[in-house]
């Protein structure tokens, strides 16, 4: 089926099997967050080209995606986005995270975890440097979170995974807008670095939120 945004006009095809018969799928355009909603018959709305260089059967993935994008965690429960291409690694992360009572969503695509930031709020986001690309400046959800204004930055913790960078390196933290850079080789320190430097963060902000409170 050819689908085309209404709002940004962007147009590709989405394998048939991949709308549910005789069901209204429902979903927001990833880039102009127009609202969508196809039919095995007919398109409404919009949908658009944020992987406009990716094959059809992962832009229709990457539509699907959205459809399932709504967290349903209980209130006062930590959360976490994990965006890792790396199956194994990405395990022993959740599994570290889950330890410390996190509640571990997984994102191994892009527009996944771009329709989870759209809709949901994370207590701690930890990212490849290289997702599912070949270099940071090419990441789409390091550059979206760089982008955000910072009363929405503030409200979680960054994590950087990288493979050449070193670990706890604050200077190049701070440049790259990131709280922590975490080398890949030194994972078995996850439990241990999230537990301190999140309670330092909560803390930190706990403060700078009381005293903002005083001066309004």
């Amino acid at each position: 089926m050819k689908i085309q945004c209404k709002g940004c006009r962007a147009e590709f095809n989405v394998s048939d099997d991949k709308i549910p018969e005789d069901k209204v799928l429902k979903i927001l355009c990833p880039r102009c967050k127009s609202p969508l909603e196809i039919t095995g018959k007919a398109v409404s709305a919009g949908v658009d080209d944020t992987t406009a260089n990716l094959s059809e059967k992962n832009q229709a993935d990457s539509l699907l995606d959205y459809a399932n994008a709504i967290d349903v965690v209980d209130e006062g429960v930590k959360t976490a986005l994990l965006c890792d291409t790396d199956v194994k690694r990405g395990e022993r992360i959740v599994q570290a995270l889950q330890e410390l009572d996190f509640w571990v969503v997984h994102a191994l695509r892009p527009a996944f975890a771009l329709g989870k930031l759209h809709h949901n709020r994370y207590d701690l986001i930890v990212l490849d440097e290289n997702f599912n690309s070949e270099k940071d400046s090419e990441n789409l959800v390091l550059h979206h979170i760089q982008l955000l204004p910072m009363h929405m930055r503030r409200q979680f913790y960054l994590c950087l995974l990288s493979r050449e960078k070193t670990t706890m390196d604050a200077n190049l933290a701070f440049t790259m807008g990131v709280n922590l850079i975490l080398n890949v080789n030194d994972l078995d320190k996850v439990k241990v670095l999230f537990a301190r430097l999140m309670k330092e963060h909560r803390n930190f902000y706990a403060l700078f939120n009381a005293e903002l409170v005083k001066k309004r």
